[in-house]
């Protein structure tokens, strides 16, 4: 694998306000909205039926900290018991709605979510007396590639902590309701969702954005399928199908 520093491909921390503007003309297969107004990877639900699904292959490579929580077997079960309804689009702010990262207790009480995070997916991390990460090596699970994080103005950008189910996916799922309002926060934060990852990304036509390291796809979509179910968040007919039919082939390995 290479080492690399900076993204080949435009990173999602720095989408071009035109490119912003047609994701999201482009709605039915529409990506999430992560930190920042930032393409977030964990794409949300398509509003279409139809569905291409790639068949899992054996390329590439993770780190076991990518690995899903669940069975593929599992997941396929929680998959096929999802609710299918259109997803809610309307009234979205994630920062009035969802907040920020929490402070961690288990962090000197100084680190946040966001560190916890980068300390638990990365190695050879380096964190100072508060507890907050400065360094490591990520092995990149969308594209099985190696970098090394620098906390820094202009290197921090570099690799952003992603929710595997995007935050507007999740609003746009279920947590819209207002009976849900004190799940947001905890949604935001919570560790089952997130994961630190490198900022290369393409725009899929699949209801369910699927990363360039095909190896990683089973447990992709299981930790969907598995944030899905925890959450009680319902998909589009189009992600249900994707889903079904990929975590079927998974679990048939």
């Amino acid at each position: 694998m290479s080492r690399r520093y900076y993204p080949r491909r435009p990173a999602r921390g720095s989408v071009p306000w035109l490119a912003t503007l047609v994701v999201m003309a482009v709605f039915a297969a529409w990506q999430g909205y992560g930190r920042n107004l930032t393409v977030d990877s964990g794409s949300a639900q398509a509003t279409g039926t139809s569905s291409t699904v790639a068949s899992p292959s054996a390329s590439g490579s993770f780190a076991s900290a990518f690995q899903a929580p669940v069975s593929y077997a599992t997941a396929l079960r929680y998959a096929r018991q999802e609710s299918v309804a259109t997803p809610h689009l309307q009234g979205y702010s994630r920062d009035s709605q969802f907040g920020d990262w929490q402070r961690s207790s288990s962090l000197c009480g100084y680190g946040t979510t966001g560190d916890y995070v980068l300390k638990r997916d990365m190695t050879n991390v380096v964190m100072n007396r508060y507890c907050k990460v400065q360094s490591g090596d990520l092995q990149d699970p969308y594209t099985s590639e190696s970098m090394y994080f620098v906390k820094g103005e202009k290197t921090s950008m570099l690799v952003q902590i992603d929710h595997v189910v995007a935050v507007q996916d999740a609003w746009a799922s279920g947590l819209w309701r207002s009976s849900r309002a004190r799940e947001r926060v905890s949604y935001y934060n919570d560790p089952d969702v997130l994961q630190a990852a490198g900022v290369d990304w393409d725009v899929s036509s699949s209801p369910v954005w699927l990363p360039d390291n095909t190896a990683w796809h089973c447990d992709y979509m299981a930790k969907r399928a598995y944030i899905k179910h925890k959450y009680r968040l319902t998909m589009s007919s189009a992600e249900k199908t994707q889903t079904v039919n990929l975590l079927t082939q998974c679990a048939a390995r």
